[in-house]
């Protein structure tokens, strides 16, 4: 008898799960997200052509059944460069907020529950990186270090550390007198088991808003920096560096070199940006 209950209630959580799917597939931004994401996967495999090997003989050639999106000024065929630009954006983005959103993450619990000279110095830390514009600070670290991918996860991922580090903070604060953490002392667990199995899992929620907010600012610094030469080295394709070069063919009625990867970008944020919108609007409502 236990076991047919066990059934029953297994088939209407996953049931209730795959409705949920069905809802947000539902939704253009999620659709363009989970096709973009499909793109960056699967779609370099089905590129119709390499995107490292230009075509001298045939630069600036209009969109065609032959080059759907047409061809750059080096004769790389657009619609395969903005196929594997979407592979490195969307890694490059992940990855650096991937990290910047896990150190922040921790060390705004960790403000969170020991409070005092712990906490003054991180909002402190904060308060300096947060005191320059972002593509300053970033062109101030590339000076330093050098540009490149590698280099480029990095500042995201700087950048991305003092955000989460006070919003999941400030969230997390009314747990520091809370009376299951009380307990949680009491029974003899240490600090880092307090913040890693009560703070942390406490901010789950504002974790992965930040996180999906985020990904769309970090795909918009990836394609600025790169437009201005500090991003991902050519001739190896990404979006801004894309619209870099293709940029000053746009007053000759060349428009496709530009166009294209700026139309990826704007569909990747749009689509980012609609999931966050979502998730922000359920965590207020859970809140109230």
């Amino acid at each position: 008898m236990m076991s047919k209950f066990i059934d029953v209630q297994s088939n209407l959580l996953r049931g209730r799960y795959w409705r949920f799917i069905g809802r947000q597939l539902r939704r253009p931004p999620v659709l363009v997200l989970v096709g973009m994401l499909i793109l960056a996967i699967i779609g370099p495999w089905f590129a119709p052509y390499d995107p490292l090997e230009p075509q001298p003989m045939n630069t600036l050639a209009a969109p065609s059944w032959d080059h759907w999106f047409g061809t750059d000024d080096y004769g790389f065929d657009v619609f395969s460069r903005v196929i594997h630009a979407t592979r490195i954006d969307f890694s490059l983005a992940l990855l650096g907020v991937l990290i910047g959103g896990g150190i922040g993450s921790l060390l705004g619990a960790i403000a969170a529950y020991r409070g005092g000279i712990t906490d003054a110095i991180l909002l402190r830390f904060v308060e300096v990186i947060q005191s320059f514009p972002v593509l300053l600070f970033a062109l101030a670290l590339f000076a330093a270090i050098g540009g490149g991918a590698r280099n480029m996860v990095l500042a995201i991922a700087i950048v991305n550390i003092p955000m989460y580090l006070r919003i999941i903070r400030s969230s997390l604060l009314p747990l520091r007198t809370a009376e299951f953490i009380d307990a949680a002392r009491c029974a003899g667990l240490s600090g880092w088991n307090i913040v890693l199995k009560h703070f942390i899992p406490n901010a789950k929620g504002q974790i992965f808003s930040l996180f999906v907010l985020t990904c769309a600012y970090a795909i918009q610094i990836i394609a600025g920096l790169s437009f201005i030469g500090l991003g991902v080295e050519p001739p190896h394709p990404e979006w801004g560096s894309m619209i870099n070069s293709g940029a000053g063919y746009i007053m000759l009625g060349v428009w496709w070199p530009s166009i294209f990867p700026g139309l990826a970008i704007v569909l990747s944020v749009y689509a980012v940006n609609g999931l966050s919108r979502k998730q922000m609007t359920g965590q207020i409502r859970g809140s109230i």
